[in-house]
């Protein structure tokens, strides 16, 4: 039986760890598994499934603790392995999916971005880049809006995009800026 002291030790602390409980929800929110699939539309969803079995969209859930608070404080509720845009087209929206192993979270990673087709009707996607070996586990991917962005080390190497982007960042180590131009994806290094 607890002695009183401890008993109100119990009932002291008992608030605390409800609201632990109440923020660790809020936060598995943003956490859940399925946090990709909410920014996608269901055949590029299916899409994935089917050409790139085994491999899954980065979750919050993959960054370390302080990657995460990074993660939140630039992006709040956005996915880190999702971003959407208009990356290839003022009219049509695109989807980034920085895509991992499922088996192994640091083995790697996919950049594709799909769009529809020009009859409007299914996905293609594009491998926009790829990483075969052993990755730092705070790569992420998001959307930055049409602007002047330049290369970290040579200012005089510079670009001013009419679409979206999207940036691959390796959090607090360095981002590239991939944009569309002339029908391809091209690159700037944003920083180092």
């Amino acid at each position: 039986m607890l002695a009183k002291t401890e008993l109100r030790q119990v009932l002291l602390l008992l608030p605390v760890g409800v609201m632990g409980l109440i923020a660790a929800g809020s936060a598995g929110a943003q956490t859940s598994s399925s946090c990709a699939e909410t920014d996608l539309p269901n055949p590029v969803v299916e899409l994935i499934r089917a050409k790139f079995p085994g491999w899954r969209p980065r979750q919050f859930s993959d960054l370390g603790p302080d990657d995460r608070q990074l993660w939140v404080k630039a992006h709040a509720n956005q996915c880190p392995g999702t971003a959407v845009g208009h990356f290839e087209s003022p009219d049509r929206l695109s989807y980034a999916v920085l895509l991992i192993p499922q088996a192994d979270p640091i083995g790697g990673y996919k950049l594709l971005v799909f769009s529809r087709n020009t009859t409007g009707e299914g996905y293609l996607g594009k491998l926009v880049d790829h990483w075969d070996d052993k990755a730092y586990s705070g790569v992420v991917i998001s959307r930055v809006p049409p602007g002047h962005y330049s290369d970290y080390e040579h200012s005089r190497i510079a670009v001013t995009t009419k679409l979206d982007s999207v940036v691959l960042e390796w959090i607090e180590k360095g981002a590239t800026l991939y944009y569309w131009l002339a029908g391809r994806y091209k690159t700037v290094r944003v920083s180092g």
